[in-house]
């Protein structure tokens, strides 16, 4: 399987949140039934390849993420990628792409 995934994160959400997705997407999801009012969920299979990006404060957050899933042994950094792209009100934003390998 060459399933490659992208993650976009925020500093919205708490990098605990980032964590728990990036452990998902490399592990898989098991299928549940219907239960308690809430629905059920399909099975997904794991991605090889997962993408974790972040844009300005986001940054940490991404790199948050993929240091945990290398640190649980999900998977290895292949790739940190850095970059200031420009936005549209003028004024760049520190940018960062990090390519996790499952293992």
């Amino acid at each position: 399987m060459s399933d490659i995934m992208e993650m976009k994160v925020s500093s919205k959400k708490p990098a605990n949140f980032y964590v728990r997705s990036a452990a998902a997407f490399l592990k898989g999801i098991e299928a549940k039934a219907a239960s308690d009012g809430k629905e059920a969920v399909e099975a997904k299979p794991p991605v090889d390849v997962l993408k974790i990006s972040g844009l300005g404060e986001a940054i940490d957050t991404a790199v948050t993420a993929a240091t945990k899933a290398q640190a649980d042994g999900l998977a290895t950094i292949e790739k940190i990628e850095t970059g200031y792209p420009e936005m549209t009100n003028g004024r760049g934003c520190g940018h960062i792409v990090i390519t996790l390998k499952r293992k």
